[in-house]
């Protein structure tokens, strides 16, 4: 994957307390704001780790609500920052069939530098859940 580092502005350490499922071993990452559009992140996983397109989930599912125990962010020190859910984006072929995975919410208290990935239980979100409407994805591109 190219990076370009040109096109993101504010970079944070990120170091997971848990890894992202798949890569379990990854844990040290930086969070990067895309410069010109503010709906987006990447989680950069450095020079051999993956990369990770994200969003906050409110920019695009306004009524996107998440049930959390202490247990599940104790470990984010939560008194010493705000948590906040980020969601890992797919981009296929046809950017206007990009997905979310509402299931499985990235936790990042940015003040701190750390961050999880928890699965959610008993939930109607899954893996895949598209960032457009239909109408949208058939009119663009």
């Amino acid at each position: 994957m190219t990076r370009l580092k040109n096109k993101h502005k504010k970079e944070i350490p990120i170091k997971m307390v848990r890894g992202i499922l798949a890569f379990e071993d990854i844990l040290d990452y930086t969070l990067t704001t895309v410069a010109d559009n503010p709906c987006f992140f990447w989680l950069e996983g450095g020079e051999e780790g993956p990369d990770f397109l994200l969003t906050k989930p409110g920019f695009f599912f306004e009524d996107y609500k998440i049930e959390l125990k202490r247990e599940e962010i104790q470990d984010l020190s939560p008194e010493s920052g705000e948590i906040e859910a980020y969601v890992i984006i797919t981009v296929p072929e046809k950017t206007t069939d990009m997905t979310a995975n509402l299931l499985g919410p990235l936790l990042i208290n940015k003040e701190k530098g750390l961050a999880r990935q928890v699965v959610l239980q008993d939930t109607p979100y899954t893996t895949r859940h598209y960032l457009f409407p239909p109408e949208k994805r058939r009119n663009c591109g």
